[in-house]
């Protein structure tokens, strides 16, 4: 699908006036049934990159704007990414998350694609604005697909970002891990430590403000003992989650710092307050990595002394 090159209109991407959708947006995401390669269902999505990316889009009601700030961005999104040289060698997926207790379209899955082959991809959600109005959504869902149905080559390491607002359901029904899933699945289970584990604890959600309950339930769900994974947005944030999302890979994979990637967002225009609301979003996720690195040298430096304080073993 498509070629290597992402060059598209799209509206501008400073943070200058207030943002209400697009019409590049509303114009291309208005599709009302679901394209059958987006269906879920018995498909392995494969990146064979060193650093894939996975966005998944809550589509409901509530959240529904972010989906089109993600489409309105990608090109940016794609070519800071490539342009910066936040990452050498990456492809893309955007899935979408409804609700699967009564959206037709609870699912809808995206392969990893480079450059303009993304926007084939883009084009064909189904921007349902669904949801029961229980303040959960099927994240736990998407949660055991990603975790079963995606193939990454040995080295790769993997990211993963959720833009949501409401909280996951405990655990995952069967029925529906059967229908969406797998025909094969009998999981009914918690499936964030597995997908934790698959993308190497590399899974971030990006949340606007809803209610305590879904924040402590995600708590649960990405317990951040090694840096924060949950990035909260306040209000009037909201366009700021594409800035955050580079930001997030700048530091993840080591190449810029916070303060680097202020200059990034300067450079391309970004005004005062959004550098100044997403810096001190990424602040704490820098200092935790930093404090990660401080222990992983101290552990080197420490079995470096054992092996030479060692007596020596005859042969």
């Amino acid at each position: 699908m498509g070629g290597a090159s992402y060059d598209r209109d799209v509206y501008s991407s400073s943070s200058t006036g207030s943002w209400s959708g697009s019409t590049v947006s509303h114009k291309v995401l208005s599709k009302s049934s679901l394209d059958s390669c987006m269906l879920p269902t018995d498909r392995i999505i494969e990146s064979t990159a060193k650093t894939p990316i996975v966005i998944l889009l809550d589509v409901t009601g509530s959240n529904i704007a972010f989906a089109r700030i993600v489409y309105d961005k990608m090109p940016m999104l794609y070519g800071q990414i490539e342009q910066q040289g936040y990452l050498e060698d990456f492809d893309i997926s955007v899935c979408a998350v409804g609700d699967a207790y009564c959206d037709r379209y609870p699912l809808q899955v995206a392969d990893f694609a480079k450059g303009a082959a993304i926007d084939d991809w883009l084009s064909q959600l189904v921007l349902e604005g669904g949801g029961g109005g229980q303040f959960c959504e099927s994240y736990e869902l998407a949660a055991y697909y990603m975790y079963r149905n995606t193939r990454f080559r040995a080295d790769a390491k993997p990211i993963l970002f959720y833009i949501a607002d409401e909280a996951p359901y405990d655990t995952v029904n069967p029925a529906q891990a059967k229908a969406i899933v797998s025909d094969e699945s009998t999981f009914n289970g918690d499936p964030f430590p597995l997908l934790r584990e698959k993308f190497g604890e590399r899974v971030f959600l990006l949340k606007r403000p809803y209610n305590d309950a879904t924040e402590i339930a995600w708590s649960r769900c990405l317990p951040s003992k090694k840096y924060q994974q949950i990035i909260r947005l306040g209000s009037g944030e909201e366009r700021s989650v594409v800035d955050l999302i580079l930001g997030i890979i700048a530091l993840m994979y080591g190449t810029r710092s916070v303060s680097d990637y202020k200059v990034d967002m300067i450079n391309r225009g970004q005004d005062d307050e959004r550098v100044r609301s997403v810096t001190k979003n990424l602040n704490p996720l820098e200092k935790s990595l930093a404090l990660i690195q401080n222990v992983s040298g101290l552990d080197a430096l420490k079995n470096a002394s054992k092996r030479t304080s060692s007596p020596s073993k005859r042969l």
